[in-house]
């Protein structure tokens, strides 16, 4: 696997390329939250994966709204061919592949400095913001399961929508998530707040 590099001047680029690449094709970008996270721990983000700007925003949500390290899994072989992302908190995963175990410890253990947040995009690829019944991988469970208390999982649902501009808008929900530490109990709860979002999003 490959592991999460952080260079702080590639860092610097990515922030401010994206960012101004996103002043240029987004209106504006709303977070909807009253999630609260306590000092003492890390952050599990669970989101939506539709599109090429994911994980900007998700780093954007990591350094304003959670002020934790970024951190994001995505397939190696995608990773490969967007190596300088490595060095922006980006780390690999290979389906059906020894590394894939390795690359869940990994996670975990990232999770064990409360200073740190993981962005997981559990259905495993890329879907359309319309779907909206999503299938968590079953690897999930191995970052969820035992001692879970020094982190918080956090729900995340991004939805674009031009609401009569020429150009359109980020919305992003986020909303703590409490039940059982099990896949298909977080699944479950996704699936309920995602239509919750699709509510509000349309009022």
């Amino acid at each position: 696997m490959i592991k999460a590099r952080h260079n702080n001047l590639y860092i610097w680029f990515f922030r401010n390329y994206f960012g101004l690449l996103s002043l240029i094709h987004f209106r504006k970008m709303s977070v909807v939250t009253d999630v609260v996270i306590p000092e003492d721990r890390s952050v599990l983000l669970f989101q939506n994966h539709f599109s090429w700007w994911d994980g900007y925003w998700s780093y954007g949500l990591s350094r304003k709204i959670f002020k934790r390290k970024f951190h994001v899994m995505m397939l190696e072989e995608q990773l490969r061919k967007r190596m300088f992302l490595n060095r922006c908190g980006v780390f690999s995963i290979k389906k059906s592949n020894r590394d894939f175990l390795n690359s869940l410890q990994y996670a975990t253990g990232i999770l064990s400095n409360p200073k740190n947040l993981v962005a997981i995009y559990p259905t495993g690829e890329m879907l359309t913001q319309h779907q909206q019944i999503m299938h968590f991988q079953k690897g999930i469970d191995r970052i969820i399961t035992g001692k879970t208390d020094h982190f918080e999982i956090v729900l995340a649902v991004f939805l674009v929508d031009y609401f009569g501009f020429a150009r359109p808008e980020i919305r992003i929900y986020l909303q703590n998530y409490s039940g059982d530490r099990t896949v298909e109990a977080i699944e479950k709860a996704y699936h309920s707040f995602y239509q919750t979002c699709i509510t509000k999003q349309t009022e």
